[in-house]
Protein backbone atom coordinates (compact mmCIF):
# COMPACT_ATOMS: atom_id res chain seq x y z
CA UNK A 1 0.00 0.00 0.00
CA UNK A 2 2.71 2.46 0.75
CA UNK A 3 4.99 1.65 -2.29
CA UNK A 4 1.35 2.30 -4.13
CA UNK A 5 1.14 5.87 -2.37
CA UNK A 6 4.63 6.54 -3.36
CA UNK A 7 3.99 5.42 -6.86
CA UNK A 8 0.89 7.52 -7.52
CA UNK A 9 3.13 10.54 -5.54
CA UNK A 10 5.84 10.50 -8.07
CA UNK A 11 3.71 9.74 -11.17
CA UNK A 12 1.25 13.45 -9.48
CA UNK A 13 4.90 15.50 -9.16
CA UNK A 14 5.84 14.11 -12.62
CA UNK A 15 2.22 15.19 -14.32
CA UNK A 16 2.61 18.67 -12.56
CA UNK A 17 5.80 19.17 -13.59
CA UNK A 18 4.76 18.60 -17.11
CA UNK A 19 2.18 20.80 -16.86
CA UNK A 20 3.95 24.01 -15.59
CA UNK A 21 6.57 23.28 -18.19
CA UNK A 22 4.03 22.84 -21.33
CA UNK A 23 2.12 26.03 -19.71
CA UNK A 24 5.24 28.05 -19.75
CA UNK A 25 6.60 27.00 -23.20
CA UNK A 26 4.17 28.52 -26.05
CA UNK A 27 4.25 28.23 -29.75
CA UNK A 28 2.64 31.01 -31.18
CA UNK A 29 5.99 33.21 -31.83
CA UNK A 30 8.55 32.61 -33.92
CA UNK A 31 12.22 32.43 -32.94
CA UNK A 32 15.74 32.97 -35.20
CA UNK A 33 18.78 32.17 -33.43
CA UNK A 34 22.55 31.89 -33.68
CA UNK A 35 24.40 28.51 -33.05
CA UNK A 36 27.90 28.05 -34.22
CA UNK A 37 27.93 30.93 -36.63
CA UNK A 38 24.69 29.49 -38.15
CA UNK A 39 21.10 30.09 -38.54
CA UNK A 40 18.34 27.98 -36.91
CA UNK A 41 15.00 28.82 -36.26
CA UNK A 42 12.34 27.43 -33.82
CA UNK A 43 8.75 27.49 -34.70
CA UNK A 44 5.82 25.23 -33.61
CA UNK A 45 7.95 23.81 -30.73
CA UNK A 46 10.59 22.46 -33.56
CA UNK A 47 14.13 23.38 -34.47
CA UNK A 48 15.49 24.09 -38.06
CA UNK A 49 19.02 24.56 -38.93
CA UNK A 50 18.81 26.97 -42.13
CA UNK A 51 22.38 27.81 -42.89
CA UNK A 52 25.51 25.61 -42.70
CA UNK A 53 29.10 27.05 -42.24
CA UNK A 54 28.02 30.80 -43.98
CA UNK A 55 28.63 32.78 -40.73
CA UNK A 56 25.23 34.33 -40.22
CA UNK A 57 24.45 37.27 -37.88
CA UNK A 58 21.80 40.08 -37.22
CA UNK A 59 18.53 38.14 -38.10
CA UNK A 60 15.49 40.14 -38.58
CA UNK A 61 11.79 38.85 -39.11
CA UNK A 62 9.36 40.64 -41.70
CA UNK A 63 6.24 41.72 -40.76
CA UNK A 64 4.26 38.78 -41.11
CA UNK A 65 6.93 36.50 -40.11
CA UNK A 66 7.02 34.51 -43.32
CA UNK A 67 10.42 35.93 -44.29
CA UNK A 68 14.01 36.38 -42.72
CA UNK A 69 16.78 38.86 -43.55
CA UNK A 70 20.49 38.21 -42.41
CA UNK A 71 23.97 39.00 -42.91
CA UNK A 72 26.17 36.01 -44.73
CA UNK A 73 29.85 36.37 -44.83
CA UNK A 74 32.57 37.26 -41.54
CA UNK A 75 34.37 39.89 -43.68
CA UNK A 76 32.48 41.62 -45.72
CA UNK A 77 29.05 39.80 -45.03
CA UNK A 78 25.97 39.85 -48.09
CA UNK A 79 22.36 40.80 -47.32
CA UNK A 80 20.29 37.28 -47.84
CA UNK A 81 16.27 36.66 -47.30
CA UNK A 82 15.12 33.05 -46.46
CA UNK A 83 11.26 32.40 -46.98
CA UNK A 84 10.21 29.69 -44.62
CA UNK A 85 7.50 27.99 -46.53
CA UNK A 86 9.50 26.37 -49.24
CA UNK A 87 13.49 27.42 -47.73
CA UNK A 88 13.95 29.75 -51.00
CA UNK A 89 16.91 32.69 -50.54
CA UNK A 90 17.06 35.48 -52.03
CA UNK A 91 20.45 38.14 -52.69
CA UNK A 92 18.79 41.21 -53.27
CA UNK A 93 22.05 42.82 -53.30
CA UNK A 94 25.52 41.03 -54.07
CA UNK A 95 27.48 43.95 -52.10
CA UNK A 96 28.02 44.92 -48.65
CA UNK A 97 24.88 46.19 -47.56
CA UNK A 98 23.92 47.85 -44.02
CA UNK A 99 21.04 48.70 -41.91
CA UNK A 100 18.49 46.49 -43.27
CA UNK A 101 15.01 47.13 -42.08
CA UNK A 102 11.91 45.12 -43.01
CA UNK A 103 8.70 47.22 -44.20
CA UNK A 104 6.05 47.11 -41.10
CA UNK A 105 3.62 46.87 -43.37
CA UNK A 106 4.30 44.79 -46.80
CA UNK A 107 7.34 42.32 -47.38
CA UNK A 108 9.39 45.11 -48.74
CA UNK A 109 13.25 45.40 -46.93
CA UNK A 110 15.41 48.77 -47.05
CA UNK A 111 18.90 48.69 -47.31
CA UNK A 112 21.47 51.15 -47.29
CA UNK A 113 24.80 50.91 -49.65
CA UNK A 114 27.16 53.88 -50.24
CA UNK A 115 25.07 56.11 -48.29
CA UNK A 116 21.60 55.34 -50.50
CA UNK A 117 18.76 54.12 -49.12
CA UNK A 118 17.63 50.94 -51.66
CA UNK A 119 14.50 48.47 -51.49
CA UNK A 120 13.84 45.19 -52.30
CA UNK A 121 10.41 43.99 -52.72
CA UNK A 122 10.78 39.69 -52.20
CA UNK A 123 6.67 39.78 -54.18
CA UNK A 124 8.07 40.69 -57.46
CA UNK A 125 9.43 38.32 -59.28
CA UNK A 126 12.67 38.70 -61.54
CA UNK A 127 12.80 42.28 -59.59
CA UNK A 128 16.28 44.64 -59.06
CA UNK A 129 16.43 46.71 -55.84
CA UNK A 130 15.44 50.25 -56.46
CA UNK A 131 16.96 53.72 -55.49
CA UNK A 132 15.12 55.49 -53.11
CA UNK A 133 17.70 58.62 -51.82
CA UNK A 134 21.24 59.15 -51.76
CA UNK A 135 22.96 61.12 -48.96
CA UNK A 136 21.39 58.93 -46.44
CA UNK A 137 23.05 58.77 -42.25
CA UNK A 138 20.67 56.81 -41.23
CA UNK A 139 16.98 56.20 -41.63
CA UNK A 140 13.30 54.58 -40.55
CA UNK A 141 9.97 53.46 -41.96
CA UNK A 142 7.13 55.20 -40.95
CA UNK A 143 4.76 53.11 -39.41
CA UNK A 144 2.45 53.23 -42.33
CA UNK A 145 5.32 51.70 -44.56
CA UNK A 146 4.63 54.26 -46.87
CA UNK A 147 7.13 56.16 -46.47
CA UNK A 148 10.86 56.95 -44.79
CA UNK A 149 12.50 59.32 -42.03
CA UNK A 150 16.14 59.85 -43.01
CA UNK A 151 18.89 61.59 -41.49
CA UNK A 152 21.37 63.12 -43.80
CA UNK A 153 24.93 63.42 -42.11
CA UNK A 154 26.08 66.74 -40.86
CA UNK A 155 28.67 68.86 -42.90
CA UNK A 156 31.89 70.60 -41.20
CA UNK A 157 31.89 74.54 -42.35
CA UNK A 158 34.44 76.86 -41.02
CA UNK A 159 32.25 78.07 -38.35
CA UNK A 160 31.99 73.93 -36.82
CA UNK A 161 29.69 71.37 -37.79
CA UNK A 162 26.20 71.49 -38.93
CA UNK A 163 23.42 69.50 -37.52
CA UNK A 164 21.75 66.19 -39.18
CA UNK A 165 18.66 67.56 -41.34
CA UNK A 166 15.63 65.29 -40.94
CA UNK A 167 13.54 64.42 -44.29
CA UNK A 168 10.23 62.40 -44.89
CA UNK A 169 10.84 60.38 -48.03
CA UNK A 170 8.06 58.57 -49.98
CA UNK A 171 9.43 54.64 -50.13
CA UNK A 172 8.42 54.68 -54.51
CA UNK A 173 10.64 58.37 -54.30
CA UNK A 174 13.28 57.14 -56.97
CA UNK A 175 15.81 60.33 -56.18
CA UNK A 176 13.45 62.32 -57.06
CA UNK A 177 13.79 64.94 -54.91
CA UNK A 178 9.51 66.23 -55.25
CA UNK A 179 9.03 63.43 -53.27
CA UNK A 180 11.38 64.23 -50.39
CA UNK A 181 10.05 66.87 -48.13
CA UNK A 182 12.32 68.64 -45.53
CA UNK A 183 11.18 68.18 -41.64
CA UNK A 184 13.85 69.63 -39.38
CA UNK A 185 16.94 70.87 -39.08
CA UNK A 186 19.22 70.00 -35.84
CA UNK A 187 21.17 72.60 -34.50
CA UNK A 188 24.85 73.07 -35.15
CA UNK A 189 27.27 72.41 -33.16
CA UNK A 190 27.20 74.22 -29.63
CA UNK A 191 28.72 73.67 -26.24
CA UNK A 192 28.10 69.72 -25.78
CA UNK A 193 25.85 68.46 -28.36
CA UNK A 194 26.76 67.43 -31.76
CA UNK A 195 24.24 65.72 -34.37
CA UNK A 196 26.56 64.35 -37.21
CA UNK A 197 23.68 61.92 -38.22
CA UNK A 198 20.04 61.11 -36.39
CA UNK A 199 19.79 57.48 -35.31
CA UNK A 200 16.88 54.94 -33.90
CA UNK A 201 14.16 56.31 -34.76
CA UNK A 202 10.84 55.19 -33.07
CA UNK A 203 7.37 56.97 -33.13
CA UNK A 204 5.31 57.40 -30.12
CA UNK A 205 1.87 55.31 -29.61
CA UNK A 206 -0.02 58.27 -30.66
CA UNK A 207 2.74 59.01 -33.34
CA UNK A 208 2.82 62.76 -32.92
CA UNK A 209 6.36 62.43 -31.32
CA UNK A 210 9.73 61.01 -32.63
CA UNK A 211 12.36 60.04 -30.61
CA UNK A 212 16.24 59.27 -31.87
CA UNK A 213 19.78 59.19 -30.71
CA UNK A 214 22.08 62.62 -32.03
CA UNK A 215 25.01 60.94 -32.58
CA UNK A 216 28.09 63.16 -32.38
CA UNK A 217 31.77 62.05 -34.21
CA UNK A 218 32.60 58.24 -33.12
CA UNK A 219 34.91 58.70 -30.39
CA UNK A 220 32.55 60.93 -28.45
CA UNK A 221 29.59 58.47 -29.45
CA UNK A 222 31.36 55.29 -27.83
CA UNK A 223 30.97 57.38 -24.50
CA UNK A 224 28.10 59.76 -24.86
CA UNK A 225 24.91 60.61 -27.24
CA UNK A 226 22.09 62.75 -26.67
CA UNK A 227 18.32 61.55 -26.45
CA UNK A 228 16.16 63.64 -28.09
CA UNK A 229 12.83 64.27 -29.21
CA UNK A 230 10.79 65.98 -32.26
CA UNK A 231 7.51 66.67 -32.88
CA UNK A 232 6.33 64.52 -36.19
CA UNK A 233 5.21 68.08 -38.00
CA UNK A 234 8.71 69.34 -37.04
CA UNK A 235 6.95 71.93 -35.17
CA UNK A 236 8.89 70.92 -31.79
CA UNK A 237 12.68 69.94 -30.40
CA UNK A 238 13.67 68.62 -27.47
CA UNK A 239 16.65 67.40 -25.91
CA UNK A 240 16.03 64.84 -23.03
CA UNK A 241 19.35 63.20 -22.09
CA UNK A 242 22.77 61.72 -22.25
CA UNK A 243 23.21 58.03 -22.84
CA UNK A 244 25.13 55.56 -24.98
CA UNK A 245 24.71 54.33 -28.36
CA UNK A 246 22.18 51.85 -28.28
CA UNK A 247 18.78 52.20 -29.89
CA UNK A 248 17.48 49.35 -27.76
CA UNK A 249 18.57 51.28 -24.85
CA UNK A 250 15.22 53.68 -25.43
CA UNK A 251 11.34 52.21 -26.04
CA UNK A 252 8.22 53.70 -25.56
CA UNK A 253 5.33 52.44 -23.67
CA UNK A 254 2.60 50.09 -25.21
CA UNK A 255 -0.07 52.92 -25.29
CA UNK A 256 0.93 56.09 -23.35
CA UNK A 257 3.11 58.79 -24.66
CA UNK A 258 5.97 57.55 -21.76
CA UNK A 259 9.69 57.20 -23.18
CA UNK A 260 11.74 54.85 -21.10
CA UNK A 261 15.13 55.05 -21.56
CA UNK A 262 18.85 54.05 -20.04
CA UNK A 263 20.43 57.08 -18.92
CA UNK A 264 24.29 57.60 -18.78
CA UNK A 265 27.48 58.83 -20.33
CA UNK A 266 30.37 56.79 -20.07
CA UNK A 267 31.57 53.65 -22.02
CA UNK A 268 31.62 51.53 -19.10
CA UNK A 269 28.06 49.36 -18.98
CA UNK A 270 29.26 48.61 -15.09
CA UNK A 271 28.97 52.05 -14.20
CA UNK A 272 26.23 55.49 -14.65
CA UNK A 273 23.70 53.61 -16.28
CA UNK A 274 20.55 54.37 -14.97
CA UNK A 275 16.56 53.43 -15.81
CA UNK A 276 14.40 56.52 -16.49
CA UNK A 277 11.04 57.32 -17.58
CA UNK A 278 9.94 60.87 -19.34
CA UNK A 279 6.15 61.25 -19.39
CA UNK A 280 5.02 63.81 -22.62
CA UNK A 281 4.24 66.74 -22.08
CA UNK A 282 6.04 66.66 -18.96
CA UNK A 283 9.59 67.90 -18.87
CA UNK A 284 11.15 66.01 -15.72
CA UNK A 285 12.35 62.46 -15.38
CA UNK A 286 12.02 59.89 -13.14
CA UNK A 287 14.92 57.67 -12.07
CA UNK A 288 14.08 53.99 -10.81
CA UNK A 289 17.63 52.43 -10.35
CA UNK A 290 18.79 51.92 -6.65
CA UNK A 291 22.22 53.41 -5.89
CA UNK A 292 25.13 51.29 -6.67
CA UNK A 293 23.16 48.91 -9.08
CA UNK A 294 23.36 49.84 -13.49
CA UNK A 295 20.47 49.12 -15.67
CA UNK A 296 20.70 47.77 -19.20
CA UNK A 297 18.51 45.68 -21.53
CA UNK A 298 14.84 46.34 -20.61
CA UNK A 299 11.00 45.65 -22.30
CA UNK A 300 7.81 47.33 -21.52
CA UNK A 301 5.17 44.48 -19.96
CA UNK A 302 2.16 47.24 -20.28
CA UNK A 303 1.93 51.29 -19.77
CA UNK A 304 2.93 51.08 -15.89
CA UNK A 305 5.64 48.25 -15.69
CA UNK A 306 8.90 47.70 -17.00
CA UNK A 307 11.49 44.75 -16.67
CA UNK A 308 14.96 44.77 -16.87
CA UNK A 309 18.18 43.46 -16.54
CA UNK A 310 19.84 45.08 -13.89
CA UNK A 311 23.70 44.17 -12.12
CA UNK A 312 25.89 45.74 -9.21
CA UNK A 313 28.04 48.51 -10.15
CA UNK A 314 31.30 47.17 -10.53
CA UNK A 315 34.68 48.61 -12.14
CA UNK A 316 35.48 47.98 -15.88
CA UNK A 317 39.71 46.74 -14.34
CA UNK A 318 38.11 44.05 -12.65
CA UNK A 319 38.46 40.43 -14.03
CA UNK A 320 35.72 39.42 -16.31
CA UNK A 321 35.26 36.24 -14.47
CA UNK A 322 34.36 38.39 -11.55
CA UNK A 323 32.52 41.42 -12.46
CA UNK A 324 29.22 41.42 -11.71
CA UNK A 325 26.19 39.88 -13.54
CA UNK A 326 22.30 40.86 -14.01
CA UNK A 327 18.89 39.36 -12.77
CA UNK A 328 16.10 40.54 -13.94
CA UNK A 329 13.52 43.38 -12.11
CA UNK A 330 10.02 44.38 -12.40
CA UNK A 331 9.59 48.14 -12.09
CA UNK A 332 6.18 49.63 -11.44
CA UNK A 333 6.87 53.23 -12.72
CA UNK A 334 3.69 54.39 -11.41
CA UNK A 335 4.71 53.51 -7.64
CA UNK A 336 8.12 52.60 -7.85
CA UNK A 337 7.27 49.22 -6.31
CA UNK A 338 10.67 47.17 -7.34
CA UNK A 339 11.23 43.27 -7.30
CA UNK A 340 13.59 40.14 -8.50
CA UNK A 341 11.96 38.21 -10.51
CA UNK A 342 14.65 35.89 -11.62
CA UNK A 343 17.48 34.68 -9.68
CA UNK A 344 20.30 32.85 -12.27
CA UNK A 345 22.70 30.44 -10.77
CA UNK A 346 25.90 31.28 -9.52
CA UNK A 347 28.75 32.81 -12.31
CA UNK A 348 25.88 33.12 -14.68
CA UNK A 349 23.15 36.72 -15.50
CA UNK A 350 20.45 37.06 -17.13
CA UNK A 351 20.30 39.07 -20.40
CA UNK A 352 17.59 40.83 -23.07
CA UNK A 353 14.22 40.51 -21.70
CA UNK A 354 11.49 40.16 -23.66
CA UNK A 355 7.76 40.39 -23.30
CA UNK A 356 5.68 38.74 -25.62
CA UNK A 357 2.07 40.02 -24.85
CA UNK A 358 0.29 37.77 -27.19
CA UNK A 359 1.24 34.96 -25.37
CA UNK A 360 1.42 37.04 -21.92
CA UNK A 361 4.81 35.56 -21.47
CA UNK A 362 8.46 36.49 -20.84
CA UNK A 363 11.57 35.42 -22.58
CA UNK A 364 15.29 35.99 -21.88
CA UNK A 365 18.86 35.16 -22.28
CA UNK A 366 20.69 33.85 -19.51
CA UNK A 367 24.73 33.48 -20.24
CA UNK A 368 28.18 32.97 -18.40
CA UNK A 369 29.38 35.55 -21.14
CA UNK A 370 30.60 32.33 -23.05
CA UNK A 371 27.67 30.57 -23.68
CA UNK A 372 24.03 31.17 -23.76
CA UNK A 373 20.18 29.79 -23.57
CA UNK A 374 17.11 31.21 -24.35
CA UNK A 375 14.88 30.71 -21.31
CA UNK A 376 10.72 31.37 -21.22
CA UNK A 377 8.79 32.01 -18.04
CA UNK A 378 4.89 33.41 -17.25
CA UNK A 379 4.71 36.72 -17.09
CA UNK A 380 6.14 36.95 -13.17
CA UNK A 381 9.13 35.50 -14.04
CA UNK A 382 7.64 32.05 -12.58
CA UNK A 383 7.82 28.44 -14.07
CA UNK A 384 10.86 29.19 -15.91
CA UNK A 385 12.52 26.80 -17.72
CA UNK A 386 15.51 26.48 -20.56
CA UNK A 387 13.58 26.88 -23.88
CA UNK A 388 16.74 27.05 -26.42
CA UNK A 389 20.04 25.67 -25.80
CA UNK A 390 23.39 26.68 -26.87
CA UNK A 391 22.97 30.25 -28.35
CA UNK A 392 26.34 32.63 -29.67
CA UNK A 393 27.45 34.75 -27.26
CA UNK A 394 27.72 38.20 -29.54
CA UNK A 395 30.88 40.35 -28.89
CA UNK A 396 30.54 42.94 -26.03
CA UNK A 397 31.99 46.56 -26.07
CA UNK A 398 32.44 47.31 -22.30
CA UNK A 399 30.02 44.88 -20.92
CA UNK A 400 27.78 46.01 -23.72
CA UNK A 401 26.06 43.17 -25.74
CA UNK A 402 24.42 43.48 -28.36
CA UNK A 403 22.30 40.06 -28.44
CA UNK A 404 20.24 41.75 -31.26
CA UNK A 405 23.26 39.92 -33.49
CA UNK A 406 22.10 36.49 -32.38
CA UNK A 407 18.31 36.62 -31.75
CA UNK A 408 15.00 37.73 -33.15
CA UNK A 409 11.65 36.70 -32.07
CA UNK A 410 8.60 37.29 -34.24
Amino acid sequence: MKRFIVSVGTMLVVFLCSTINSSAENNEFKIAFIRHHDLWIKVDGKEKQLTKGEYITGPKWSHDGEWLAYVKGKKQGSLELYRLKDGKKVTPFHSEASNYQWSPKENIIAFVFADTLNTFDVQKKNTDFENVSAGVGDYAWYPNGKKFLVSSEAHLLPTGWTGAQLYEVQKDAHMNPHKMKHLYALPNEHDDFLALVASGFQWSPDQKWISFLAVPTASWSADSNTLCLVRADGSRFEKVDQMLLNTQWFKWAPANNILAYIEGSGRVALENKHLKVKELPALQQNTFTPKGYVDWDFTWKNDNVIIVSRAKEGGFETLPEKRPLPSLYEVDSTSNVQHRITKPPHKQGDYHPIFMKKSNQLIWIRSDRKKADVWLAHRDGKHEMKWIENIDVPEWYYEKWNWGNVISVK
